[in-house]
């Protein structure tokens, strides 16, 4: 491990389509020594799809970024897979992961990520993000980020995975963490295909590991059409069940007897989300039985999407 060093990485798999916009984010960077890596998962253009990277890189490259590690899994794992993969060959002290397509807000942001990781006496620590749209929108209140980081800083770790519990408000993109964390807790519990965060979160506060938090936005979200429009994709929904049924029930105790009645309710929840996932495939009394058993979860669903693009109107 280097001493300062930042191991920044980044997943790609079959589109090559915002990885650019990522690296030069990075290349523009203050921080004076990092650590790129970029692992494939698999992809069966990975040859074509990371040639033009590697050029621009080899173009743009500077000074302070003091190693390239290219890593190409050779069967498609899954993002947490690859996430692990990527984050054995880091030697940075510090790790930062970030999606393609996400940029950092600021040419400051990784230096003061580094700052108040080390100031905090953190092992973790998360900043607020802003999300862009496919137009290029600006959305400032996310339902996967918490309004209130003071609220969450005075919680103790079993708090926070209470808060947990109803939804993960700890933004993916929003982390840098020291090395050190995964030396002592492993790498990313391998629960989900997809979904790599949510339940080494829900695990780190059951170990009861303290969480630091920025109150500056150091992040761009890249939203798809369908994260940004409230919806989830087939794929998400069955991590979720799995994240559910493996690292939520059998530990959430918040409800004492009535839990059973809680978890049946967010049980029915789920299943009124991949609905909506599956929609596109249903038949017309697919959808008139799915109306029947989770139409008023259809309406919350509704109502929550309307309420945070009313909080970004505004915003705006």
């Amino acid at each position: 491990m280097k001493e300062g060093l930042v191991s920044f990485v980044m997943l790609t798999y079959q589109s090559f389509d915002g990885v650019i916009d990522t690296l030069a984010s990075l290349f523009e960077q203050d921080y004076p020594s990092i650590e790129l890596i970029i692992s494939d998962d698999g992809s069966s253009n990975y040859d074509g799809g990371i040639a033009a990277v590697k050029r621009y890189i080899d173009e743009n490259r500077p000074d302070s970024v003091e190693r390239v590690v290219y890593n190409h899994l050779e069967q498609n794992q899954g993002t947490v897979r690859n996430a692990n993969a990527a984050l054995r060959l880091a030697n940075g002290e510090f790790v930062k992961l970030l999606g393609a397509g996400d940029t950092f807000w600021a040419k400051d942001s990784l230096s003061t990520y580094v700052a108040r990781l080390r100031e905090s006496g953190c092992l973790i620590c998360f900043s607020k993000l802003v999300g862009v749209t496919p137009e290029g929108q600006l959305v400032y209140k996310l339902a996967s980020c918490a309004d209130d980081y003071d609220e969450l800083r005075a919680m103790t770790p079993l708090q926070l995975r209470d808060r947990l519990f109803a939804r993960n408000c700890l933004p993916a993109p929003a982390w840098i963490a020291r090395t050190e964390l995964f030396e002592r807790y492993g790498y990313f519990p391998e629960v989900a295909r997809l979904i790599e965060d949510y339940p080494y979160w829900l695990y780190l506060c059951g170990k009861e590991v303290r969480f630091g938090f920025v109150d500056d936005v150091l992040i761009r979200y890249r939203l798809s059409g369908v994260s940004s429009a409230g919806s989830y994709g087939k794929q998400f929904m069955t991590d979720m069940y799995a994240i559910y049924g493996q690292c939520i029930f059998p530990v959430d105790k918040r409800f004492g007897p009535a839990q059973g009645l809680y978890n049946a309710l967010k049980r029915a929840g789920l299943n009124a989300y991949m609905d909506r996932a599956r929609w596109g495939e249903y038949s017309v009394a697919q959808k008139a039985s799915a109306w029947v058993r989770h139409g008023i979860f259809f309406a919350y669903i509704d109502l929550s999407n309307w309420r945070v693009a009313r909080k970004n109107e505004k915003e705006g």
